[in-house]
This record gives structure tokens, sequence and C-alpha cells, in this order.
């Protein structure tokens, strides 16, 4: 009778175990999927303009950190192939951000313009706020926030 007793004990605590488990993983996806109430980017065409005749937009030629563990750092975008950002060492800019990945996002140049592209981060990549789900084009004054540092476009 003891023997019975006990191996349903052992079952129960083994229950109880399993269930805090799949409660605590239930709870982490839930508050990864929230991302923090952040949407994602979607494009949305641009206005027609009336009266002017069209001009190119300006490119960024530089990209400045302006808050982060490398606030005032700079880097020109001026004769730059592709560039990789996150923290691994072979990142062309390497941040010291806990909250990036080894390789969290890449600048694209593309016909004169520059591209933003997530690399499937965890944390995400965002631009202006929104977070990055394609390449998105990158006009002077935008924003990108990676982890915890933010970067300018400058012209």
């Amino acid at each position: 009778m003891e023997a019975i007793v006990f191996l349903l004990s052992r079952i129960a605590v083994l229950v109880v175990l399993w269930f805090f488990i799949w409660m605590t993983l239930r709870a982490l996806r839930a508050d990864a999927n929230a991302a923090s109430g952040l949407r994602p980017v979607r494009a949305v065409a641009a206005p027609a303009l009336r009266g002017r005749p069209f001009q190119r937009s300006q490119t960024p030629q530089q990209l400045l950190v302006t808050a982060g563990p490398l606030a005032g750092s700079r880097m020109n975008l001026a004769n730059q192939r592709e560039i990789t950002i996150g923290r691994a060492d072979d990142s062309a800019f390497v941040l010291n951000d806990d909250y990036a990945s080894s390789h969290h996002a890449r600048l694209i140049p593309r016909d004169g313009d520059w591209y933003l592209e997530d690399l499937d981060s965890r944390n995400g990549t965002f631009l202006n706020g929104q977070r990055v789900e394609q390449p998105e084009k990158l006009q002077p004054g935008m924003e990108i926030r990676i982890g915890r540092t933010t970067l300018r476009l400058q012209p």
C-alpha cells in the first residue's frame, strides 16, 4: 500500500512540474509575440505631387548613432557596399548591444538608394518605430532601432 501511495505522489509531483514548465513557456511565447505592441511596416503609396517636377529624393550619406552604447559614432555610407550590422566581429558596423543579434540587419545599396533589411533577428529591426518585415527604402532623417541602439540617417 505504501508503495502505491509513494508512486502516486511521485507522479503528481511530475505532473505539477510539467504544468509549471508548460505555463512558463506559454508566458514567454506570449511576451515574444507581443513585441511591445509595435506593428510591422507596411508599404504605402506616396501621394502624387502636383505642379512640381519630379526630383530624385536625397540618399543618406552617413549613419549616426544617436542612442545606445556607441552614441556619437558615425559611419560614412559613400563608396560602401552592403553593410552588415550586428554584434559579430565580421559585421561592418559592430554594435556593443546585448539586445542585438550577431548578424542583426543589413543596409543594401541598390540603384543609388539604400535599403534596410532585417536578418531574422530575435528582437527585430525597427524603422521609425515600425518593425521591418521586408527590405525598406531609406531616406535621410529616418531612425533605425536595433536593440537599445538608435541610428539616424544623415544627408
